[in-house]
């Protein structure tokens, strides 16, 4: 993985106050060939432990890893957007009824955001409710699964897209084959 020049946050205009990142903090950008090599390994350290129906991908980047995990362990992918400032978790999810589900994103700190989606899983029937995310941070939610720990701000392929920045690496995941 690849440390990223510290303006990144700046040319992805992240207001300061919603940052959570210290000024000391380093900046990690992560392309979406190194995306798809990191998938793939949390895809396989899950697959030995966990074999989900369904994969809850959290809008935005929670989509992204889930249907790259959903696709290596032959899974459905539902994207799932969460209210974060209501007490409404969100979208109501279709019959989950005896079915295992991981619920998915890109970065967690809180671990909110995975407690809303696995509240809307167990209300829709899950039998079992499993978390994953890329990015844990040191002091912050553990997940079931994830890939790596840090406290860096961690860039990925899409935060440039959805910014409507083209950044490093291909446009297009299906490119790099995540």
């Amino acid at each position: 993985m690849g440390v990223g020049d510290a303006h990144a946050v700046r040319r992805l205009r992240i207001p300061p106050q919603q940052s959570r990142a210290r000024p000391q903090s380093r900046v990690r950008e992560i392309s979406w060939a190194e995306f798809g090599d990191i998938a793939r390994a949390l895809a396989d350290r899950i697959g030995r432990d966990f074999r989900p129906h369904v994969i809850l991908g959290v809008v935005n980047g929670g989509v992204f890893v889930g249907g790259a995990l959903a696709a290596a362990l032959q899974a459905e992918l539902l994207p799932i957007k969460i209210e974060k400032r209501s007490r409404i978790a969100g979208e109501r999810l279709p019959s989950l009824a005896g079915r295992k589900v991981l619920a998915v994103d890109d970065v967690t700190s809180s671990g909110q955001t995975l407690g809303k989606a696995t509240a809307l899983a167990l209300q829709a029937g899950a039998a079992e409710v499993r978390t994953a995310a890329l990015v844990v941070r040191p002091r912050g939610n553990k997940t079931d699964f994830h890939a790596m720990e840090t406290d860096e701000v961690v860039v990925f392929g899409w935060d440039y897209q959805l910014q409507g920045d083209p950044g490093p690496g291909p446009g297009d995941p299906g490119e790099v084959g995540v």
